[in-house]
Formats: C-alpha cells, sequence, structure tokens
C-alpha cells in the first residue's frame, strides 16, 4: 500500500507518532459549554461528526506495546479547521510542529533546523480524516457501537473500510461534551491512547495558526511523502 501524506499523524502513533492525526487528534456536538448525553449509537455518532467545523485541544498520548506497557508517551495541542487546514504541534518530548493548509503540509523541526514541504491529501483512511476528510466517515469507516465504561464515556469502533498496512481499528470515547478520547490500535496490537483537555468545538480559529512561515535560517525539504515522525 502507498503511504499517504496525511498519514503522517497515523505514523507518529505507530512508530512512536501521531494523530493524522492525529494526531490525530477531537467536542464532537458542535454546542459548546453545554452538557449532553454522549451519542448512544452510530446514526448520532455520525451526525456528530459532520457537525465539526472547527475543533481545538490540548493532548496527551501515550504509546502501549502488546503487553500493556507504555513505550512512549508525549504531549502537546492542535486545532483543526475543514476541510484541510490543521496545526499539530508536539511539546513533549521534543518540539515538532505540523501544519497544513491549501493543500501543503509543513513538518517543522527546530532542533534540526530543518521544514518539510509535501503535499497534503485529506481523502484517507488516516485518523486525521475522521475530523478532516470530505467523505462522510461512515464511508470510510465501518462503524459499531460498544456501549459505556465506568466512567461513563461511550465508545464506538471504527474499522477502514479499505485496507489499512497502519492500523486496524480505532476506538473513540465520548463524554457529554463530545470526544474525550481515541485509541488507535495497529497490526501488532500496539495501542496509541490520546486523551483530550480543554476541548473547543466549532469556534473561531485564527487563520495564522494554519499558516507556517519559514524562519530565517532554517533549510526547506522537498518532499513527496512527510517524513518520518520522532
Amino acid at each position: 500500500m502507498t503511504n499517504n501524506p496525511c498519514s503522517v499523524l497515523l505514523r507518529r502513533f505507530s512508530s512512536p507518532l501521531l494523530a493524522v492525526v492525529m494526531v490525530m487528534a477531537f467536542s464532537l456536538s458542535g454546542l459548546s459549554g453545554v452538557a449532553a448525553e454522549p451519542p448512544g449509537s452510530t446514526d448520532e455518532l455520525v451526525d456528530s461528526l459532520a457537525s465539526i467545523e472547527t475543533f481545538a485541544a490540548n493532548f496527551e498520548q501515550a504509546r502501549i506495546d502488546s503487553r500493556g506497557n507504555v513505550a512512549r508517551e508525549s504531549a502537546g495541542k492542535f486545532a483543526i479547521a475543514r476541510p484541510d487546514r490543521f496545526h499539530w504541534r508536539y511539546e513533549t518530548p521534543h518540539v515538532q510542529e505540523l501544519t497544513a493548509s491549501g493543500g501543503t503540509l509543513w513538518v517543522y523541526e527546530p532542533d534540526l533546523r530543518q521544514a518539510t514541504r509535501s503535499p497534503l491529501d485529506s481523502g484517507t483512511a488516516a485518523p486525521i480524516a475522521i475530523l478532516m476528510g470530505d467523505r462522510p466517515i461512515e464511508d470510510v469507516f465501518r462503524i459499531r457501537e460498544l456501549g459505556r465504561d465506568d466512567g461513563e464515556l461511550s465508545w464506538f469502533a471504527l474499522e477502514p473500510r479499505e485496507e489499512s498496512g497502519d492500523f486496524r481499528e480505532v476506538l473513540l470515547g465520548l463524554d457529554g461534551s463530545g470526544l474525550k478520547e481515541m485509541r488507535f490500535i495497529d497490526q501488532l496490537d500496539q495501542t496509541t491512547r490520546v486523551v483530550l483537555s480543554q476541548r473547543q468545538f466549532n469556534r473561531p480559529v485564527d487563520d495564522d495558526r494554519f499558516r507556517f512561515d519559514v524562519p530565517e535560517g532554517v533549510d526547506v525539504v522537498e518532499a513527496r511523502e512527510p517524513p518520518r515522525m520522532q
């Protein structure tokens, strides 16, 4: 399978990454600051996802091996604006920024004084496509309801309809405000868990957040695909 530029977020999850993606990477209700019941059916989940126009949050990410051991942890923040803009910043353990707009993805690594520019394609089953893709989510994923856990999160499983070499399933956990937790399970039963906080949905996001200006003294690398994430 040919790697897709938008799956850079996913590759950070699976190779210690990303979600894209992200990140990837998300309230799904479209109403901020309003207490509500989490979606109770796949139809409600689809409607909630479709209502997202912008989404910003902080995240904590952990990569867990098949034995349940935490192999890597990272944290940062992101903002997304449909259909094709996002800014994803890892602040720990190393600073790394991904900025996408107008069909171009920039990956900036301050420690290396390097920025990589590559094309962006959101028409993919990568995690970031859950929020950014133009295709209806039910066209990209098979969705099934898993019920609630003891923490009162409603869980849904998303399986890519098209063959993916990166991951086999995404689990979404939602509370009354929207998406709270994501878990990406790869082909080796390794899990990347992303927990979201300070979530803001469908609020204005400054356009400058989605613009990358190459800092002075930084080398620019042109690539057909994004670089491997840290």
